[in-house]
């Protein structure tokens, strides 16, 4: 829930998170296959929309299906219906990754049969994929900071991608943060690791996007590790 008691961009993500690993995991490439399957899925982007927002303990229903997988990686798409209402819809971007190696690894005809059951071509966006690039003017501020600790970690080991979010809102000017538009897009870059000392740099975008880029620095070269765009 948000400070007004109704569903959040954050809490809608967590919801989606949450279907996309069941979904998997009733297909037998769940976390708990890892170790048979020797594969797992990364989340690359997220695009979602908030149509309705339903308050506090509304009980909500879910619906998941991948809609592309092809070469590494597979886009899967969702909606959530509070009754009969449709109240959001989002899109997702996932690539397969060997767990042994940590590298890309591509999707083979035993990956793509085991969700056939599930696949569907309906793309609640018409296609469009979350966006995948970004860039910040120079001399931009920053407008938060802070060190990774151990509650942003996942079981990649890595910052949940959550968290990507959590950042970006808390560098949203006070006035953007209290009327939030209805769309949000994450671009996951590269993934941050415990320790990190970050920053989000927020500018407002020639089409209007509010958009918060997140940054680290390493002997004085700066990595992006994701762009996250409300409209």
């Amino acid at each position: 829930m948000g400070p007004d008691q109704r569903l959040s961009f954050s809490g809608l993500l967590r919801i989606l998170q949450e279907a996309a690993s069941v979904a998997s995991d009733d297909v037998g490439y769940g976390l708990k296959d890892i170790a048979r399957t020797g594969v797992h899925w990364i989340l690359t982007g997220w695009r979602v929309e908030l149509m309705e927002r339903p308050g506090w303990r509304t009980a909500l229903k879910v619906e998941t299906w991948p809609r592309t997988m092809d070469g590494f990686r597979s886009d899967r798409d969702f909606l959530v219906w509070d009754g009969e209402t449709l109240a959001a819809r989002g899109t997702s971007r996932w690539v397969l990754m060997d767990a042994g190696t940590g590298r890309l690894t591509r999707i083979t005809e035993a990956v793509r049969a085991s969700y056939l059951p599930q696949a569907d071509s309906l793309s609640v966006f018409d296609g469009a994929a979350p966006a995948g690039h970004g860039t910040t003017p120079g001399g931009v501020p920053a407008a938060f900071e802070t060190v990774v600790g151990r509650r942003d970690i996942d079981t990649n080991h890595h910052v949940n991608n959550l968290h990507y979010l959590d950042y970006a809102l808390e560098a949203l000017p006070e006035e953007v943060y209290r009327h939030l538009p209805g769309t949000a897009e994450i671009a996951f870059r590269r993934q941050i690791l415990l320790g990190t000392a970050i920053r989000g740099l927020y500018t407002l975008t020639e089409e209007g996007k509010h958009q918060v880029e997140i940054q680290s620095e390493n002997e004085g070269k700066v990595i992006h590790h994701a762009f996250i765009w409300f409209y």
